[in-house]
C-alpha cells in the first residue's frame, strides 16, 4: 500500500516516506521540502503536524497530537479529545524510537537522540536526549550557520533522499578515552 501524499494538508518536494508508516488524519500533516520519514513511524495528525525543510525522522518514531481528557465526567477519561499541534522546524534530525507529544515545537537545527521522549519545547540547535528529553549540549552555531548559508544539505542536487542514499555514507571511529585509559594517562604524568 502506497501512502497518498495528496491527502496531506501540504507537501513540498523530495518527500521520502519509508513504508510501512501509519498516518492518522493525513489532512493535518504539513510537509516542507526534503523530508525523510523512517519505516514504522506513526503520526496522529488530528492536532496538526508541521514539518519544515531538510528534516530526517528515523525509524519507529511516534508523533501524537491528541490526548484524552481525564478531568471530564467519565473514568478513566471522557469522550473529549484534546488536540495540540507539533511543530518541527528546519534541519532537524530525530533519532530512532523517539516519541513526540502534541503541543511542542522542536527548534531549527535541533537533534533528538534515539529513544527520547519529547514533552516540552526544544530550543534551536539543542541536542537532547532522555525521558523526558533534556538538553545535553548545543550544536556549534557558527558551523551551523556556515553550512546553512552555503546550502549544504543531506539531499542530493537531483533531489534524492540523503538519508536513503547509502553509497555516500562512510564510517568514522569516534574515540573517547575510557576512564581506564584516562587513569593510565594520569598515572604516567604523576609517576614519571
Amino acid at each position: 500500500m502506497t501512502i497518498n501524499t495528496q491527502l496531506f494538508a501540504c507537501t513540498g518536494k523530495n518527500i521520502c516516506i519509508q513504508e510501512p508508516c501509519l498516518i492518522d488524519y493525513p489532512e493535518g500533516l504539513h510537509l516542507g521540502d526534503n523530508i525523510h520519514i523512517g519505516r514504522g513511524t506513526e503520526m496522529q495528525a488530528a492536532g496538526g503536524i508541521h514539518i519544515g525543510n531538510n528534516v530526517v525522522i528515523a525509524y519507529q518514531c511516534v508523533l501524537w497530537t491528541v490526548d484524552h481528557r481525564y478531568e471530564g465526567e467519565l473514568l478513566p477519561y471522557d469522550y473529549a479529545r484534546i488536540r495540540k499541534p507539533i511543530h518541527i522546524e528546519d534541519n532537524v534530525w530525530i533519532g530512532r524510537n523517539v516519541i513526540i507529544r502534541g503541543g511542542v515545537t522542536i527548534g531549527e537545527g535541533a537533534v533528538v537522540a534515539m529513544g527520547s521522549v519529547v514533552t516540552r519545547d526544544i530550543p534551536p540547535l539543542a541536542v537532547v536526549g532522555g525521558n523526558p528529553a533534556k538538553i545535553l549540549k548545543y550544536r556549534d552555531k557558527k558551523v551551523y550557520q556556515t553550512h546553512k548559508e552555503q546550502g549544504h544539505s543531506l539531499w542530493t542536487e537531483d533531489g534524492r533522499c540523503g538519508a536513503c542514499y547509502g553509497e555516500k555514507f562512510y564510517f568514522v571511529e569516534q574515540t573517547k578515552p575510557t576512564s581506564k585509559s584516562l587513569y593510565q594517562k594520569m598515572k604516567r604524568l604523576l609517576f614519571r
